[in-house]
């Protein structure tokens, strides 16, 4: 008879209890060994967790809570967004180039400029874009590029099983933009907008002028092509929470921007390289390509109008001659450099 009622619990428990613990909260520590795939290949398994794990179940809303990115696409169900995230990080594999490896040869990047592949992450000076690439790259800090508005790193990533050389371009907000700019953006490029998480107003500012700026050096067909991220550095000094709350705290030009364009946010910080690889994997997500890139045959070209106006000043002791004469004394150099009074 306690056999008998052991396997009726038993039965009992194999019924009610996969429904009841997919339509509550489950525990951080058990959702940790979870991804979106693996409850993706569990509904597939049999029509029973089909049933338990619904599209509106919670446990799709708590993988995307665990998760450092928020996915703007309203037009997706939370199901959808959990397995694209689980999907993209799973196909992305970022390599460390050791020093042991020192000696291997170096893959260089295709010489046709049209089948490279580029990750420009471009920001405000000051908003952790250097040590975004430095821990992209999984590389230490460099001294040769500190203090420069542009700066470059290659790295190796093994994407969808196929491996890849990448470079990284580190670009702030005050490098000079000339009309051989769009040179830059030659081959597949995907564009990380970063704003800084200690000074977020100054910063998103600066990120959407690089927006704006990005948009006009490529034209609008290569802009809509390249994938964009909004990337939130430093989010160790944010509260501990999952991003679609950090999202209600940001400034308002945060979400307008995301809405704009349609990217997504990232929140990545130092102390979690795992972050950093998300956003890699999410701009990269559909990398290879099966094809050189075409749409950077057609840059727009640059008018006199789009040109900076420079400004001549004409002094009235200003002599030009084509021939300079050398002066005779000292008293004569010190008229002709020293400006007059009057």
């Amino acid at each position: 008879q306690d056999r008998g009622q052991r396997s009726q619990g038993n039965f009992l428990m194999a019924e009610c209890g996969i429904q009841t613990l997919a339509n509550v909260q489950m525990l951080p520590f058990a959702l940790k060994f979870c991804s979106g795939t693996t409850l993706s290949t569990l509904r597939t398994a049999a029509s029973m967790f089909s049933e338990a794990i619904p599209e509106s179940s919670l446990l799709w809303s708590e993988l995307l809570s665990e998760s450092s990115a928020f996915l703007h696409d309203d037009k997706t169900s939370t199901m959808q967004k959990a397995q694209r995230l689980s999907a993209a990080v799973e196909r992305c594999k970022l390599q460390r180039e050791d020093a042991d490896a020192a000696d291997a040869p170096i893959e260089r990047p295709p010489v046709n400029k049209s089948q490279r592949y580029r990750l420009i992450v471009t920001g405000a000076r000051g908003s952790g874009i250097s040590s975004l690439v430095q821990l992209m790259a999984r590389r230490d800090e460099l001294k040769s590029h500190q203090g420069k508005d542009m700066s470059l790193m290659n790295f190796s990533a093994e994407l969808n099983n196929q491996k890849l050389s990448i470079s990284a371009v580190d670009k702030r907000s005050t490098a000079i933009v000339t009309p051989f700019s769009a040179a830059l953006y030659n081959g597949h490029s995907a564009a990380l907008f970063v704003f800084d998480a200690s000074c977020m107003e100054d910063s998103l500012n600066k990120a959407a002028w690089c927006i704006a700026e990005l948009k006009q050096t490529v034209g609008p067909n290569k802009f809509r092509l390249m994938p964009k991220l909004l990337v939130c550095h430093k989010a160790d000094l944010l509260p501990k929470e999952s991003p679609q709350k950090l999202l209600r705290q940001l400034p308002a030009i945060c979400e307008a921007l995301l809405t704009s364009y349609g990217m997504d946010l990232v929140f990545t910080s130092r102390e979690d390289p795992g972050s950093v690889d998300l956003a890699v994997a999410l701009a990269a997500e559909h990398w290879p390509e099966t094809g050189p890139d075409d749409a950077s045959r057609k840059f727009p070209t640059i008018s006199r109008q789009q040109l900076r106006p420079t400004r001549t000043v004409v002094r009235r002791n200003t002599v030009v001659n084509s021939q300079p004469r050398r002066p005779a004394n000292i008293l004569e150099e010190l008229r002709a450099r020293v400006p007059r009074v009057e």
